[in-house]
């Protein structure tokens, strides 16, 4: 009996001995592995990297060694998908991550992300960390090297950068993920273009975070809703020549968020283009009701973007929207805030003028003494232009009265619209008039609605014009 005893004692030990030789073994296996990872070139997948991470943290569970991760996110990508093929596309990408890869140090790894714009880099606590700033200068600087194609077309693109590092920034892989992303948010936030280290103060912006997560679900949950503000004829209140779509948020529990707190990020997720033809849409469905109710002699101004205009899709998108609700297009005027940053882009005017065919109306906001318009509104056919609200606090000078003269004169020899917004008090209305623009917006006349009081506001006032 003893001896049985002994030899499954024996047999006991010997198992264990086995198992953890196993487990020993498939530790210095995974170290291999990673090791070789380490010290290779190569481009890995974000699965890979993830692993690699989790890994590098429980080894540091007890020690103090950090390590960083940078992501590196290619400005106006968009650009690239529009202009070039998927081969070319993946050449680009492929030739900025080989750059990238020259400029990281020893037992660096670089993945690509689920988009392929973006790149992710574990930088070893080998590396000097008082230098980790340097280093993602000198990243950038490979990163934005120019990218030879077709031997004739030369492109060179910016690129955005964010800095976490463990544990300062975050303890498990997802808090270092969250902090590269607020990060990254506050750089394309300022224009982009940029690196900025994570710190705590920026914690502050997770609820932006959020929503710029959120946006992507808002548009088919149909979260986007407009108010219409009126465009008053100024020597006759009683009287409207038309709205203006003003796009709101109806998120399902902040409430109704202003654009002040989303638009500059739909523009980051790409939700602009079709914010811009949800607005198209609702415009229309408007002027449908309007008609049925003889409240249909308005005209609907929609703020549609100018990158939404370079983008060729916009035109059919817009031509099947006009089909599907019969509706005359001359009703609606596409606004372009932003329209001298773009006049001499001739994709950008070849476009407008393609849709002006499909019989909408068109408005360009003006906020600087630009002398350049009044050419670029002939040669586009504009139908109306609108001082921004900006454009008043320009400094009062002798020429800015030259200007505003010169443009009021231009206007009414040619029979155009001419729309003052942003009207404050009752002495801007007063002045306006006496220059001789004959309409206007702006929270003195009437604040924006919603569709509901939109049309109660247009009834009342038709039966003020009887």
């Amino acid at each position: 009996m003893t001896d049985i005893l002994l030899m499954f004692g024996i047999v006991v030990v010997i198992i264990g001995l086995i198992i953890g030789l196993f487990f020993l073994l498939k530790i210095e296996i995974r170290k291999y592995k990673d090791e070789k990872l380490l010290l290779s070139e190569e481009v890995v997948s974000i699965d890979v990297f993830n692993q690699l991470i989790n890994r590098a943290i429980k080894r540091r569970k007890k020690k103090d060694d950090p390590f960083t991760l940078m992501l590196v996110d290619l400005d106006e990508f968009q650009e690239i998908v529009d202009t070039f093929n998927k081969e070319e596309e993946t050449f680009i990408v492929s030739y900025i991550s080989k750059h990238i890869n020259s400029a990281l140090p020893e037992e660096s790894v670089i993945a690509r992300g689920e988009k392929p714009d973006r790149f992710y880099l574990y930088i070893p606590a080998s590396f000097d960390h008082s230098n980790i700033y340097n280093l993602a200068k000198s990243i950038k600087i490979e990163a934005e090297k120019k990218i030879q194609i077709l031997d004739k077309v030369t492109i060179k693109k910016t690129v955005s950068m964010s800095i976490a590092t463990y544990p300062l920034h975050g303890e498990n892989l997802d808090l270092l993920y969250q902090s590269l992303e607020i990060a990254l948010y506050m750089v394309k936030r300022s224009g982009g273009n940029d690196i900025k280290y994570y710190s705590e103060e920026l914690s502050q912006t997770k609820e932006s975070l959020d929503l710029f997560h959120e946006l992507k679900n808002a548009k088919n949950n149909k979260e986007f809703i407009y108010y219409y503000q009126p465009i008053i004829n100024l020597k006759d209140m009683n009287k409207v020549y038309g709205l203006e779509a003003l796009l709101r948020w109806n998120h399902p529990k902040k409430g109704i968020l202003a654009p002040s707190k989303f638009l500059h990020l739909a523009e980051q997720t790409g939700e602009l283009d079709d914010i811009g033809n949800i607005a198209v849409e609702q415009a229309l469905e408007l002027l449908v009701d309007l008609s049925q109710q003889r409240l249909n002699d308005v005209v609907i101004n929609i703020n549609v973007s100018p990158r939404q205009i370079l983008n060729e899709m916009t035109f059919t998108i817009f031509q099947r929207l006009v089909e599907k609700y019969r509706q005359d297009a001359s009703n609606i005027a596409i606004e372009i805030p932003d329209f001298t940053l773009y006049k001499n882009n001739q994709v950008f005017r070849r476009n407008l003028i393609k849709i002006k065919t499909l019989g909408f109306k068109l408005a360009i906001d003006i906020s600087t003494t630009d002398y350049d318009v009044m050419d670029l509104v002939e040669r586009l056919q504009i139908d109306m232009i609108k001082f921004n609200k900006d454009f008043f606090k320009l400094e009062q000078n002798y020429n800015f009265r030259k200007y505003l003269d010169m443009i009021i004169e231009f206007v009414k020899k040619k029979s155009l619209m001419l729309v003052a917004e942003g009207i404050e008090d009752q002495a801007m209305v007063e002045m306006l008039t006496l220059k001789g623009v004959d309409y206007g917006q702006g929270y003195h006349l009437t604040k924006p609605m919603n569709v509901v009081d939109t049309t109660q506001f247009l009834k009342a006032r038709k039966e003020l014009e009887k």
